[in-house]
């Protein structure tokens, strides 16, 4: 997507070259989703608001399971788009039922719709495509999908070559997402909570509020005794932001470990709505601001964003339609 496309953090891509491309863990982490903000809109297309693009591509039935593909810490679908296959980014930041990798999958009648800026300060050229063909979406296949967005998505690549785009909020809205990286299965459930709790043991049930972008979950939570805010996406494995201040006091509390010698910090004493939770493992730490504020919200003092680094130690149920995260054992 790109009104919001993923956090950012300074990586070394294949230990040679550094580019600003998301926010994940460690030195060969790459961006491949989430947060972003649209700079300006070209005049000669007028907007199109997020839920009417690719608007044909929409789930059907009370459940519908999607395996995923792990690469790194990012939950892939395989698929194709205008018989071009590859991987599709299941990512809960992206608005969007679907983006396309235009430099990987060719678009025809593409638009300039903007500028769009990664967090981390890089732009690019926001493009709409009247009409995108055979969509495969791993058993799902949709002939025709209208006012499709597009970005040269070139750096993803790095990451997995076969990137194909993005599936987003609206292409399961409605459902309740049950994300499970160890059976590697996306779940998507119309109907009670019974339908996806039944079974299941529950750890946590952890309600969230919206800011200014319906897709991301957003809490209240305590880091010892310091209050944050937490923001909840796929596309990402987590990172703090901080004053420095902030982060020199959470260093001398124990707030945040440095065992190893990168750049990267273990978060300890993590609470979400009372209820301690385990360490986060090698996030990195910024004190330069939230790149998104403004676009998404976020303008708290101290925000925490949860991905990866969190998300892998449980089945976790994203449902929209009651403002809660399920935390399952996995």
């Amino acid at each position: 997507m790109r009104n919001l496309q993923s956090f950012t953090v300074e990586v070394d891509v294949q230990s040679r070259t550094k580019q600003k491309i998301g926010a994940m863990r460690g030195r060969a982490l790459a961006l491949l989703g989430g947060l972003t903000a649209s700079l300006a809109a070209a005049a000669q297309t007028p907007p199109i608001p997020e839920s009417l693009q690719s608007a044909e591509m929409r789930m059907s039935g009370d459940r519908v399971t999607l395996p995923i593909v792990m690469v790194r810490e990012f939950p892939f679908v395989e698929g194709s788009i205008a018989g071009v296959a590859g991987k599709l980014l299941l990512d809960t930041g992206a608005q969007e039922s679907l983006t396309v990798n235009s430099h990987r999958v060719p678009v025809a009648d593409s638009q300039s719709v903007g500028v769009g800026r990664f967090g981390s300060g890089q732009t690019y050229v926001e493009q709409r495509v009247p009409v995108v063909r055979d969509i495969r979406v791993a058993g799902l296949r949709y002939g025709q999908v209208t006012h499709v967005d597009a970005q040269d998505a070139t750096q993803l690549e790095h990451i997995t070559p076969d990137f194909i785009g993005w599936i987003g909020y609206y292409f399961w809205d409605g459902y309740a997402l049950k994300l499970d990286y160890r059976n590697l299965q996306a779940s998507f459930y119309r109907g009670s909570s019974e339908t996806y709790l039944s079974g299941e043991k529950l750890i946590a049930a952890l309600p969230f509020e919206l800011r200014l972008r319906q897709n991301i979950p957003v809490m209240s939570v305590h880091i010892g005794d310091l209050a944050a805010t937490a923001a909840f996406d796929t596309g990402q494995y987590g990172a703090l932001y901080v004053d420095a201040a902030t982060k020199s006091n959470m260093i001398q509390a124990g707030l945040l470990t440095n065992p190893g010698d990168d750049d990267t910090y273990d978060l300890t004493q993590l609470k979400i709505n009372g209820q301690t939770f385990p360490d986060i493992k090698g996030i990195a730490v910024y004190t330069d601001g939230f790149p998104p504020a403004k676009s998404t919200g976020l303008v708290d003092k101290v925000v925490l964003t949860i991905g990866y680094g969190w998300l892998k130690n449980y089945k976790t149920v994203w449902d929209s339609q009651r403002k809660t995260i399920y935390v399952l054992e996995k």
